[in-house]
């Protein structure tokens, strides 16, 4: 009896370490297909040089020719493929308002007659004269707002090709939060944001 326990027992152990050795062949095979599956992805959103993708949005700038309209370029998720910004502002009454469009280059998603520019979304509510913007070194922009003591402080990400807004804090304070590098706005009829990019 003791020696068909044994057996039984000794078979279920068996069982699972094969059942064990089977989920971690199965993982490992996961996570490779995954990897592979996201190096794909970023080789093929842009088959075009940066300088290509400069000449596009120097092109799409060209068509906000108005004071109000001003832009920046800065690569958000450090993915080799900048994104554009576009912030108009402006007046409606006694009230300032202010929203930043931002745009990037995707061949996947666009088409050949608006050369591949996507819209990603807009940062809006928040953004006016006496907001900064940052590119931070995790890959997402901070919004920091300060008047009269006050900060709404607003980080955002690209999460599937679309601008999502992580975090949101509005407090008292005593000084202003920072960002890792300040991003600058130029107005659209100024290129030398563009011709200077690297």
């Amino acid at each position: 009896m003791r020696s068909k326990n044994k057996k039984i027992i000794f078979s279920l152990i068996i069982i699972i370490l094969l059942l064990i050795a089977l989920i971690i062949l199965m993982l490992t095979g996961v996570i490779g297909k995954k990897e592979k599956s996201t190096n794909e992805t970023s080789k093929q959103k842009s088959s075009v040089e940066t300088s290509q993708i400069i000449k596009y949005y120097k092109s799409m700038i060209g068509d906000f020719e108005e004071a109000r309209h001003e832009y920046s370029v800065v690569d958000i998720n450090d993915d080799n493929i900048p994104e554009l910004l576009i912030y108009t502002h402006g007046i409606i009454g006694n009230t300032i308002i202010g929203n930043l469009n931002i745009y990037s280059y995707d061949e996947n998603l666009g088409n050949i007659d608006n050369n591949y520019i996507v819209f990603v979304g807009t940062i809006n509510g928040q953004f006016d004269k006496d907001t900064i913007l940052y590119k931070m070194n995790d890959g997402t922009l901070l919004s920091v707002s300060g008047n009269m003591g006050y900060e709404i402080v607003s980080s955002y990400t690209l999460v599937n090709d679309w601008i999502v807004r992580k975090s949101y804090t509005t407090k008292e304070v005593e000084e202003y939060m920072t960002g890792d590098q300040e991003i600058t706005f130029k107005p659209c009829t100024d290129t030398s944001l563009l011709d200077d990019y690297k």
